[in-house]
């Protein structure tokens, strides 16, 4: 798929996407033209240049080293160095409105339900990334099952079982009169429920699970450090 990528252009290391998320988002980005587009995760840029090249402007918001230089590389593009937390109070004071919003920051079901459900009454249609991982879906769900604003599919783009466990997949929401799921096909069955199946089976991915959970607290305290020394500009 690397080939490929190179043979269209979209081959880019600071995106974490795989080839038909790319694909997806480039094709949306393009029909759409939003005017006003928000990322919730620059991590280094890779989708930014997108939406940048596709939106009139975008405001890109992360806690890194990197999400300051964005206006230098993309001149319509605005960063804010700070939590979605605090990105979401920001939109709500200045009462601020997306045609497009990607949802791709903290993976953890807490924070995706938070970011989401923050930001779904200022965006007409929104872009989940991770819609395949179990903990991201359940906090997609968590707030999608319960709106009245917005119609839904999470899986706009599947995903496959990569050798950390299931993770990537597309979903969307947009703003509809008829909200809740959508599906394309009578009697239309959703992928995941087979993938999470044999996601639960891989023993590898347990023991990799079992390793990964202790360094959790200090993620977390290197997040809140960097937060706290990082020169957050408001």
């Amino acid at each position: 798929m690397v080939e490929l990528e190179r043979k269209l252009g979209i081959a880019n290391e600071n995106w974490l996407m795989s080839a038909r998320e790319k694909l997806c988002l480039i094709g949306l980005l393009e029909l759409l033209r939003p005017q006003k587009s928000l990322e919730f995760g620059f991590h280094r840029g890779g989708a930014t240049a997108w939406l940048a090249k596709f939106s009139d402007s975008v405001i890109t918001v992360d806690v890194n080293e990197y999400v300051d230089d964005a206006p230098k590389s993309f001149p319509n593009v605005t960063s804010w160095n700070s939590t979605t937390e605090e990105a979401v109070e920001r939109i709500k004071k200045g009462r601020l409105s997306f045609d497009l919003a990607i949802i791709d920051a903290d993976h953890s079901r807490k924070a995706v339900s938070r970011d989401l459900e923050g930001i779904l009454p200022y965006a007409d249609t929104i872009l989940l990334h991770d819609s395949s991982n179990p903990d991201c879906r359940k906090g997609m769900l968590d707030v999608l099952g319960k709106q009245d604003s917005h119609a839904y599919n999470l899986d706009l783009i599947s995903s496959s079982i990569k050798h950390d466990g299931l993770w990537g997949g597309i979903g969307i929401a947009i703003r509809s009169d008829k909200s809740g799921l959508m599906k394309e096909f009578k009697g239309e069955f959703s992928p995941y429920k087979y993938l999470s199946v044999h996601h639960s089976m891989l023993i590898g991915r347990k023991i990799s699970n079992l390793l990964s959970k202790p360094m959790v607290p200090l993620q977390r305290l290197k997040s809140k450090i960097r937060i706290k020394i990082g020169g957050l500009k408001p």
